[in-house]
């Protein structure tokens, strides 16, 4: 109804301001009536809201206390959709709607959580200025934080915002690494309990330059944020695969770290997946990849000791992938590297 409404409206302007041949004939001292102005709602409702209007409302209604959790799924939803334009992805900052959104990531709802992070890598995905922008504030230590999250959904979503922040944009990736970022995430590829996963939040904040922020977090989920018995927490195979496909993208973009992934023991770590996961073919697959690809791209030497120490775990997985996974250059080059 209010569609036909706005349309006898477009219709009844058109008509009052068409002018006939007759009127355009009329004598020079007739009265020149001024046009119409059109209503405003009237161009919006023929229109449609410009995509800036409809972030603002989203988030409007996502930071609303009053908002339901049905309007704001649905409000968090349309941001995200909104945003993958990379254009609108740049307005978030023009139009300074950072400090709103990551203010979520410290919601004490895991979903709004989650749908913060969601937003965060993908505006900041293959785009340097939404980047530059999240860097500048101060996403990429609370996003490293929601590593360690209770729930595996926010944690799958924090690796994703934290690809999109770092891969391919340097001052993101010297401010990771500033923080402990490789530390956190090959303790997260150590994690088989909960004790290793208190080690890798711990580690990341006595490395963090904003140790409050995150503190404060960690105060905000005291209860539910390292319960007694949690089966999400003591492995979690979905963020190990997420986290050694982006250790695989960093050891190509950032071959100088290849010393202090030594140091932090890398290797043994992969070698330590491949032993405990040998028939999940898929992260097996993930795991030499990286490995291979971190032998292609470092130029660090790899103790002998080390190299012993995973040589077992790489030939059983040639023996039972060989024709599978890898091909036989690469098999080759691979077993080169570890004799």
């Amino acid at each position: 109804m209010a569609e036909k409404k706005s349309l006898n409206e477009l219709l009844k302007w058109s008509i009052i301001n068409q002018a006939t041949e007759k009127e355009d004939a009329s004598p020079r001292s007739s009265t020149i009536k001024p046009m119409e102005k059109m209503d405003p709602g009237l161009i919006e409702a023929i229109l449609g809201k410009s995509e800036s209007q409809m972030m603002l409302e989203a988030l409007q209604v996502i930071k609303n206390p009053h908002s339901t959790d049905d309007e704001k799924d649905l409000a968090w939803e349309d941001f995200e959709m909104l945003i993958q334009q990379i254009d609108n992805a740049c307005n978030v900052e023009n139009m300074k709607m950072w400090p709103p959104i990551l203010e979520e990531l410290k919601s004490t709802n895991p979903k709004y959580r989650e749908q913060a992070a969601w937003v965060c890598g993908t505006a900041t995905q293959n785009n340097p200025k939404a980047q530059a922008a999240f860097l500048k504030e101060g996403g990429i230590q609370p996003v490293i934080g929601l590593l360690a999250d209770p729930e595996p959904y926010v944690r799958a979503k924090a690796i994703y915002a934290l690809s999109g922040a770092i891969k391919h944009f340097e001052p993101a990736l010297e401010e990771f690494k500033a923080v402990g970022g490789y530390k956190t995430l090959v303790d997260i590829l150590k994690t088989d309990s909960r004790k290793s996963i208190r080690t890798a939040v711990r580690g990341y904040l006595s490395t963090s330059m904003n140790m409050e922020l995150m503190s404060n977090q960690l105060a905000n989920h005291a209860a539910p944020f390292f319960p007694s018995a949690s089966p999400a927490l003591i492995i979690d195979l979905t963020l190990v695969r997420k986290v050694v496909f982006l250790m695989n993208t960093l050891l190509i973009q950032d071959p100088s770290s290849s010393s202090a992934l030594v140091d932090l023991e890398l290797i043994q770590t992969f070698g330590a997946l491949l032993k405990k996961h040998m028939d999940d073919e898929d992260l097996v697959e993930k795991t030499l990849v990286a490995l291979k690809t971190f032998f292609d791209n470092a130029s660090t030497p790899v103790p002998s000791a080390t190299l012993d120490s995973i040589r077992p775990q790489v030939l059983e997985a040639k023996e039972k992938y060989a024709d599978y996974i890898l091909d036989k250059a690469s098999w080759a080059d691979l077993e080169k590297r570890i004799a």
